[in-house]
């Protein structure tokens, strides 16, 4: 599949690069795209990962697995996000986790070495398209400090609300649609999924949420939430 830079202009990996620094630029450094179909791995453990990738379509969960099969998700990434930066851009290249497809994605991938033989000086959206991948790895970090916050808390129902709360922030209302279904909830947040539908079953029954499958209400006031 081919580029083109209708599919990214407006994703922050790219703004403020014009669509003639853009063709330029990955055509230099060799970008190129992948489609990956929903339920197949992108990256394993252990595998080089020589390119930043960007999402321009789909959905990528950031996984750990144990050697019994337990997986927690990580992180999430949707369109315009970025997945792989941190390992392409370490020392030996080499993942530490799992990259899913949780639906089909289709995805462009930068090769970093290449990029960093670039300067300033070559090709003027260079500096631009660095400072773009640099906010976009910060604010993931953000989002694992987020997930660790809301993953530390002592019990399953504070966990849950943890999360709610966060969910409430993000969509600036107590009503709400969650991005996970209930085994990717259970395992972003590092807890068994029975134990997941049976806690959020009970704190219905106790009138502090509302939900249908993946819209949520929270019902309660702050203080009755832990």
């Amino acid at each position: 599949m081919k580029y083109t830079f209708d599919m990214v202009k407006d994703l922050r990996a790219f703004r403020d690069i014009d669509e003639a620094d853009f063709k330029t630029l990955l055509q230099t450094v060799g970008a190129f795209t992948k489609k990956i179909k929903k339920g197949g791995y992108i990256t394993l453990a252990d595998e080089e990962v020589p390119c930043v990738s960007v999402i321009l379509k789909g959905t990528v969960h950031m996984m750990s697995e144990d050697i019994w099969g337990n997986r927690s998700i990580l992180v999430f990434m949707n369109r315009g996000d970025l997945f792989g930066e941190s390992f392409a851009c370490s020392s030996n290249q080499v993942s530490l986790v799992n990259f899913y497809a949780a639906s089909d994605v289709t995805a462009l991938y930068i090769p970093f070495d290449k990029l960093l033989s670039l300067s300033a000086n070559d090709l003027g959206a260079y500096r631009q398209l660095v400072q773009n991948i640099m906010t976009l790895v910060a604010d993931k970090n953000v989002r694992i400090l987020q997930k660790l916050e809301i993953v530390s808390k002592r019990n399953l129902r504070d966990k849950l609300m943890a999360y709610f709360s966060y969910m409430a922030k993000v969509w600036g209302s107590m009503e709400f649609d969650v991005p996970l279904g209930r085994v990717a909830l259970s395992e972003y947040l590092c807890v068994d999924r029975s134990a997941l539908t049976r806690e959020l079953s009970r704190m219905q029954d106790d009138g502090l949420i509302e939900f249908e499958k993946n819209h949520f209400k929270i019902l309660a006031p702050a203080d009755s939430l832990t």
